[in-house]
């Protein structure tokens, strides 16, 4: 039997080239092998060659053409068994790079589309796959592969990228062979445009936050690194940086949160893609902070004798002037003020040693300045101390009856002293009572004095938690008006003859001895007897020269009183015949 061990398969030749068909055949007796070509028997020729070697049953086709192409017929027979195969045989053509070479670059700008494509030519029609960097093409959508009747291949990237940066390979392959083109494909960016730089210059407020900011395109989007001087600015827990995130943006900011003065200086941003980098101008930054106090000063109570403190927290930059003041003045150390301050922590403290009542009450001020502003802060200073009278009682006071008098005090203690006001060591009621804030002045009003309800002995006693203090006695004085009552004559005018008695009469009352004086025509005459208050001028016969006007006059402190009396003296002449 025949045991036909390897079979007659297809084969491609190059065009060309001698093309062998095989077919192993193990018999006994030796099979007879006829070979044919399109049902043609086959001889030994210059085009076929026919050979047995080794049970290895063969035929050569030399020099392949187009017209070999065809199916080949083999026919064993030895006699006891009989088979028959065919096989194809193709005449092919390599294939070739239709270029002059078979590799170039290209260029591509990032998110452009592009294209590389490749010819080849080849019988049978070539295969074309691509390779990038010498693996197959990634699967992507931005990638799509087309090709032409004409054996042109094209690879389309849609919106390129950096990635995309390498070698594109294209590879065609037949029956007879292969062929590769390559594309080194380089990925370029737009060189970073400024739109908008940074600003000349920028006031930051100490402690605030301050945000530098520019604008930028450039493709790929750039990268911007932050300097403040020639150090690079790296984000951290006071350093935020931003760039933009979506389509359509181009800011980019840097933020200093808790602005310090160290934060001063020149700030400048360098932007970078693949395209290129450039510089922004530069933005000086000062910082400044108008003062303000961050701790509140608080009303102080000293004893009197013992040392005020008044402490705050402030801020402000540059460092503000501080000042300290006591109702409205400057404190100096010849008030026995101490000022420290630390500008580290902003802790500013005002010491008054050995405070006085009279010398350190009122209102203590801190006032700040610095360039850009002032702020005050204010708060009070009560000095705790026992009554002090500063101005006394008058040792003595006089009033005229029926008016109004005002005893005063001045007095300085604190808290404010109570003060009970006595009489003849009685005490008197408050309703009359007051006190001036102003001047620490407390009075008492005494309403329509008389000699027998208000002469006597006033003082006033005050007192506070910290002790009191009596003022020296005010003896009040009541002075009452003269009074003048006439007794006789009981006319203002007396017609009176030559030789009749003259008398005038009054009686003259007032609670300080008054001055009484008798006139004649503004002449002083002495009065003839003064008894206790009656006052009596006589003539015990009158004259001619006794004629004219008497007027008695009588005064004291509060008030004066006079009276006019008319003498007219008519004659008797038969008294001289």
């Amino acid at each position: 039997p025949l045991n036909i061990t390897q079979s007659l398969t297809d084969i491609n030749v190059l065009l060309g080239q001698n093309g062998t068909l095989q077919i192993t055949c193990d018999a006994f007796p030796v099979p007879k092998v006829t070979w044919f070509f399109n049902d043609t028997e086959l001889k030994n020729s210059a085009k076929h060659k026919i050979e047995i070697k080794n049970n290895v049953f063969s035929l050569t086709v030399n020099k392949a053409d187009h017209p070999d192409v065809g199916t080949y017929r083999v026919q064993v027979d030895n006699g006891i068994d009989k088979t028959e195969q065919t096989a194809k045989l193709n005449v092919g053509v390599k294939p070739k790079v239709e270029a002059a070479k078979p590799a170039n670059e290209q260029s591509s700008v990032i998110g452009q589309d592009t294209q590389i494509s490749w010819k080849f030519s080849g019988i049978e029609k070539p295969v074309v796959t691509w390779l990038f960097n010498g693996q197959p093409l990634p699967t992507n959508e931005r990638f799509q592969i087309t090709e032409t009747e004409d054996g042109t291949s094209t690879l389309s990237i849609k919106s390129a990228e950096l990635t995309d940066k390498g070698v594109y390979t294209a590879k065609a392959t037949n029956a007879v062979g292969e062929a590769e083109a390559k594309t080194t494909l380089n990925i370029s960016g737009i060189k970073p445009i400024l739109t908008n730089d940074l600003e000349a210059t920028l006031q930051a407020t100490k402690g605030e936050s301050m945000t530098i900011k520019l604008t930028a395109t450039g493709t790929p989007k750039p990268e911007v690194v932050w300097m403040r001087g020639n150090d690079e600015l790296a984000p951290s827990d006071r350093v935020q940086v931003s760039g933009p995130t979506g389509e359509g943006e181009d800011t980019y900011t840097i933020t200093i949160l808790n602005v310090q003065p160290e934060d001063q200086g020149d700030y400048s941003a360098k932007i970078t893609n693949v395209g290129g980098s450039l510089k922004s101008k530069k933005c000086k930054v000062t910082v400044m902070k108008s003062p303000v106090f961050v701790g509140k000063l608080t009303a102080q109570e000293v004893k009197q004798g013992e040392t005020a403190v008044f402490e705050t927290k402030i801020d402000g930059y540059p460092t503000p002037k501080i000042t300290w003041l006591l109702n409205g003045k400057p404190l100096t150390a010849k008030e026995g003020a101490q000022v420290e301050f630390n500008a580290a922590t902003g802790d500013a403290k005002l010491s008054i040693a050995k405070v006085d009542l009279q010398q350190h009450s009122g209102i203590v001020t801190c006032r700040l300045e610095n360039a850009h502003g002032s702020q005050e802060e204010t708060a009070r200073l009560d000095i705790l101390a026992a009554p002090l009278i500063t101005t006394q009682l008058s040792k003595t006071e006089e009033t005229v009856s029926g008016k109004d008098v005002t005893l005063r005090v001045v007095v300085r203690g604190s808290p404010r002293p109570e003060a009970q006001w006595f009489y003849n060591d009685t005490p008197v009621a408050p309703e009359n009572t007051a006190y001036d804030e102003e001047k620490s002045e407390y009075q008492l009003l005494i309403k329509g004095t008389t000699v027998s309800a208000h002469e006597g002995t006033y003082k006033v006693i005050l007192k506070n938690d910290l002790g009191e203090s009596e003022s020296t006695p005010c003896t009040l004085t009541v002075l009452e008006p003269v009074k003048l009552t006439k007794i006789g004559p009981a006319t203002d005018a007396v017609d009176l003859k030559v030789g009749e008695a003259f008398e005038i009469s009054f009686d003259i009352e007032g609670k300080e001895a008054p001055k009484v004086q008798l006139t004649k025509d503004g002449k002083e005459v002495k009065l003839t007897s003064v008894e206790g208050t009656r006052h009596v001028y006589t003539i015990a016969d009158v004259k001619p020269q006794d004629q004219g006007v008497y007027k008695l006059t009588a005064k004291n402190k509060t008030s004066a009183e006079e009276s006019t009396i008319t003498l007219n003296v008519t004659g008797k002449l038969f008294a001289y015949q």
